[in-house]
């Protein structure tokens, strides 16, 4: 009797035994797992490399869509000469000293009395005639338009459409894979920006507040680097606060001017 096929069967027995105690359904699991894990990061690179996406040309773009938006809803410019020679002497003054020194700068007053100011990507910086009022000097005027350069120095419109583009395609891929339509759906026209919004988020909420108090000191020390006094931006702030009439007519979309006060340098007596 040859014995090959008992010791083949014997194997075989042997193997399907051994399967049972590796628990296969377990290892399967195991791997669909990984290959979860796999799609994930997949899905992370992709949203990544959004962030190179808004290059030069796109900033452009947006920033010149988002700066007419801002002019429309807040009356058109001053065109005042004099004014507009003003804000743009110290505006390009600032702006040379800058992380974006040989940037397209433009600077303008909007035909407003609420007491704000906004930036939009790619340079434009705009200041409401209610504010540019409170700009008695110099070193006020210099101080206003520091922090919003800051805003565009450090991106910060910009992270905001990044991050909502990173959601978008993260939810994308979740809603492929969700049973509750509907609820993706809903999400995705949360994070998905558009012009409009960001234009709404700017001028009605405005950035965090870490980043409004990052824009203060930067917007401060950018100030002084360019030859005007320290004391400029809590000179405003003071005077604003002491100020009466409606509070939400004073930097609506800003953090509130007794903290922003606070978390200023110490300016030396007289300035």
């Amino acid at each position: 009797m040859n014995a090959r096929p008992l010791l083949l069967s014997a194997l075989a027995l042997a193997l399907a035994a051994a399967g049972r105690a590796l628990d296969l359904g377990g290892l399967n699991k195991g791997l669909n797992m990984l290959n979860k894990a796999k799609e994930a990061r997949s899905t992370l690179d992709e949203a990544s490399k959004l962030v190179a996406v808004i290059g030069p040309e796109e900033e452009r773009a947006l920033g010149e869509t988002v700066a007419l938006e801002i002019i429309g809803k807040f009356g058109g410019l001053v065109r005042d000469e004099e004014t507009m020679r003003r804000v743009n002497l110290v505006g390009h003054a600032l702006a040379r000293y800058s992380a974006r020194p040989d940037h397209a700068w433009r600077f303008g007053v909007l035909n407003s009395d609420t007491v704000n100011a906004f930036s939009a990507p790619d340079g434009h910086v705009f200041i409401t005639r209610g504010l540019y009022q409170t700009a008695t000097d110099d070193d006020r005027l210099a101080a206003i338009l520091g922090h919003e350069i800051s805003h565009i120095t450090g991106r910060h419109a910009l992270r905001i459409i990044e991050t909502g583009e990173k959601g978008s395609v993260l939810m994308k891929h979740v809603s492929a894979r969700s049973g509750d339509a509907r609820q993706a759906d809903a999400y995705l026209n949360q994070v998905g920006l558009n012009t409009g919004k960001l234009v709404k988020f700017l001028v009605e909420k405005g950035f965090d507040h870490p980043t409004e108090f990052a824009a203060d000191l930067d917007g401060r020390a950018l100030a002084v680097t360019t030859g005007y006094a320290p004391g400029g931006l809590r000179a405003v702030l003071e005077g604003l606060q002491a100020r009466k009439g409606d509070p939400k007519k004073i930097f609506s979309a800003h953090p509130p001017l007794a903290e922003r006060i606070k978390r200023l340098p110490a300016a030396p007596v007289g300035n």
